[in-house]
């Protein structure tokens, strides 16, 4: 791969926005991550923040309404000996500005604690969290990931 190279191996998760979600998305964060060799501190702040956005999305995105999709697309691409990644988290709820956090309401602060970039683009049709990890080296992957990692769960709690 060339410099800024995409890799075309991506992660595409899309599950119902319940809080059970949240660990398969961990998990699946955490396995792509591995496959290319990325150090486990980074990754832990990668799947941190990926997981924050997972929870927002869920809590506050249908807050009042039946639970939607949250679907979570993630890209890697290198430069050079350096390689990052670019995770998108999207829902189809309402964006609703933060309130006094009190206890609460540190999510989008521990995000930006946890990557080069935090974006958030709400919408007429749901909110987009871009989250961009901070470069890390590039080192022969422990495992090869699959051209394509695709998850749809769809659960529903009663």
């Amino acid at each position: 791969m060339g410099s800024g190279d995409l890799d075309t191996t991506a992660l595409q998760v899309r599950l119902l926005g319940v809080p059970a979600a949240a660990s398969i998305v961990r998990e699946r964060i955490r396995a792509w991550l591995d496959g290319f060799g990325w150090p486990e501190d980074e990754a832990d702040d990668v799947v941190l923040a990926v997981h924050e956005a997972v929870c927002n999305s869920i809590e506050h995105g249908y807050d009042g309404h039946p639970a939607g999709d949250v679907e979570v697309v993630g890209e890697r691409s290198v430069d050079g000996d350096r390689q990052r990644v670019r995770i998108v988290v999207r829902d189809e709820g309402r964006w609703r500005r933060p309130r006094s956090p009190g206890y609460r309401g540190r999510g989008i602060v521990v995000m930006r604690g946890c990557m080069a970039g935090v974006d958030v683009r709400p919408g007429d049709t749901g909110t987009e969290v871009v989250l961009v990890s901070r470069p890390v080296p590039t080192v022969r992957a422990r495992t090869l990931p699959p051209a394509v990692t695709t998850t749809e769960v769809r659960t529903r709690l009663t």
